[in-house]
């Protein structure tokens, strides 16, 4: 076996040792008078609905988010966006509070029901950016790492953990388009070994994959959606199926997660190339 290969194998197992409480379960709570339960959402939105021109996608989009109505949207590729658009955007689904990353090319971007603040908007180094925002007393980071290179991504995620280490981020919540596979899909997606590297790295930080402890690994996609496959079926959608976009939580947010989904069906198949994924978690009421 090459020394490369064995690295990888012990990449692999070091994380899963790591990882080991971490399993396919509900950690579903009983309401409680001071919590409240809020829904976080995370969306790839394919070029900014072709940079706002694609009025259709853009109005069944703002149907389906007022519809799941989530507490806090993060979006990719805002093409075309400035914040102002982005705020009209969100005022279509209940939204009055936004931040994007930047204005131009691949933007990241935030939108609340809850006021929030802007703590930093990264450039350099991050890909298409690194967003962080305090939203409800957590802190959220919204990122689109590189698609195209391997170790660019890599170094993009050694910069994210950086930055949360540095800042001291203890309750936090990562998410985004990562563009890279985690080893707790290799069942189906072992051809993609070589880029297990940047889910590893954030796991190995303590970064924990809530769409993992709640969804069966046969749902468990995000790309491609119909926009792009047409209709394929059976074995040869399989094998097209991959999950490249995540929300990740500290440790002290992990046990405050309740649910998690990735909306696959229907009703998102000609939204995106993407299919968004969601989480639920309990919060102190306010």
């Amino acid at each position: 076996m090459k020394l490369v290969s064995i690295g990888k194998v012990i990449l692999f197992l070091l994380i899963l040792f790591v990882c080991s409480g971490i399993t396919a379960q509900s950690y579903e709570r009983d309401w409680r008078t001071d919590r409240q339960k809020i829904k976080i959402i995370s969306y790839n939105i394919m070029d900014g609905f072709s940079n706002g021109a694609d009025k259709d996608r853009i109005a069944r989009f703002t149907a389906w988010v007022k519809e799941q109505s989530p507490d806090v949207l993060a979006l990719n590729e805002l093409c075309g966006f400035t914040e102002a658009k982005l705020k009209e955007l969100a005022a279509g689904y209940g939204h009055p509070y936004v931040a994007i990353v930047k204005e131009n090319g691949y933007p990241v971007g935030l939108t609340s029901r809850t006021p929030l603040k802007v703590i930093d908007r990264k450039i350099d180094g991050y890909g298409h950016g690194l967003l962080h925002c305090k939203v409800l007393d957590m802190d959220f980071l919204v990122t689109h790492l590189n698609p195209s290179d391997r170790l660019k991504r890599k170094k993009e995620a050694d910069n994210i953990v950086d930055y949360i280490n540095s800042n001291q981020l203890t309750n936090c919540l990562l998410m985004g388009d990562m563009n890279a596979h985690s080893p707790f899909d290799a069942s189906w997606t072992d051809e993609h070994l070589e880029d297990y590297a940047v889910i590893s790295t954030f796991m190995a930080a303590s970064l924990h994959d809530i769409c993992y402890m709640f969804t069966p690994d046969s749902q468990r996609y995000s790309f491609p959606s119909r926009i792009l496959a047409g209709s394929p079926k059976g074995d040869a959608l399989r094998r097209q199926q991959e999950r490249i976009d995540f929300i990740f939580v500290t440790d002290s947010l992990r046990p405050d997660c309740v649910d998690a989904q990735i909306y696959n069906g229907p009703d998102n198949d000609y939204l995106s190339d993407h299919y968004p994924v969601g989480i639920s978690m309990f919060i102190p009421k306010k």
